[in-house]
């Protein structure tokens, strides 16, 4: 069945790669749109975790972010089966000199990663300097090892979450590598505060950052009109130390936090909101239950 789903991908990939890159965005538009109307819990969420964040917005804005968070979504999903050529003319560096700048400390750098825009546009850094990041393994064994291959193309070291990632991620580090993770969606971590709400994050990126010294700084992406994309870089955060590494990791949790929902505020649409972050969905369904 992999097989078989795996030659599947492949022909959909040729015969998408025989159309214009415009053609391929608009098909990619159309996607989105498709599965803001059809898949309904993610349209749910999506609503849901808006209002959320921004109580003040009507249900007409609401719903416009939405949508146009989805078609930005599949945009960035489909362009993945060409990334080689988008990565070459579609994207643009801002701010690199930053990570560069901390990355001479000599001490590596550690990037937090945010699910905006076209998000792995970001990783075009690798053509500067060696990146590693950590991923789940996909469930095909084909299109894992079609997406590994691809990575390691453009200098990026694709480690696979399993019983051996810490010890692989530990030699990396010691090599003083630019270590790049999702640090925005829900994850078994610390509680914070997020767009008002109290919420769970995961500290991969903040623990790793206090316990080897490194620089912190966010990374993120935004998809232009022209289904181009801008990959910016911040200053290196001022990371709390006190002494006490599990309240540090606390701390500087919710401050990365503080930063990325700053960043979300002035590109709304642009980050992925049909990902459960407050657990809102079995809220939705009580009360609607409730109101029948």
């Amino acid at each position: 069945m992999h097989k078989i789903q795996y030659i599947i991908f492949k022909i959909f990939r040729s015969i998408l790669l025989l159309l214009p890159e415009k053609l391929r965005f608009k098909m990619a538009e159309t996607l989105g749109n498709i599965g803001y109307r059809v898949i309904k819990k993610r349209r749910l969420i999506a609503l849901a975790n808006l209002k959320l964040a921004f109580p003040n917005k009507s249900n007409k804005e609401i719903e416009k972010i939405a949508k146009e968070s989805y078609r930005i979504m599949a945009k960035s999903f489909l362009s993945t089966l060409w990334f080689d050529d988008y990565l070459k003319t579609k994207v643009n560096l801002m701010d690199f000199q930053r990570v560069l700048r901390a990355k001479d400390k000599g001490k590596g750098v550690a990037i937090a990663l945010i699910h905006m825009g076209n998000m792995e546009a970001t990783l075009k850094a690798a053509e500067n300097c060696e990146v590693v990041t950590v991923a789940k393994k996909q469930r095909n064994p084909y299109i894992d090892k079609f997406i590994t291959d691809a990575r390691e193309k453009l200098n990026i070291i694709l480690l696979k979450k399993s019983k051996q990632t810490s010890r692989e991620l530990r030699e990396k580090l010691e090599e003083k590598c630019v270590l790049a993770l999702f640090s925005d969606h829900r994850d078994k971590g610390a509680n914070v505060v997020f767009f008002g709400e109290e919420t769970v994050s995961p500290t991969g990126i903040v623990n790793t950052a206090l316990k080897y010294d490194m620089p912190l700084i966010i990374g993120y992406n935004i998809m232009n009109k022209d289904n181009t994309c801008t990959t910016y870089f911040t200053e290196e955060l001022d990371l709390v130390r006190t002494g006490s590494f599990k309240h540090d990791v606390m701390e500087n949790t919710q401050l990365l936090m503080n930063n990325i929902e700053h960043i979300i505020t002035n590109y709304p649409d642009q980050w992925m909101w049909f990902h459960d972050r407050w657990k809102l969905y079995k809220k939705i369904i009580k009360e609607k239950n409730g109101r029948k």
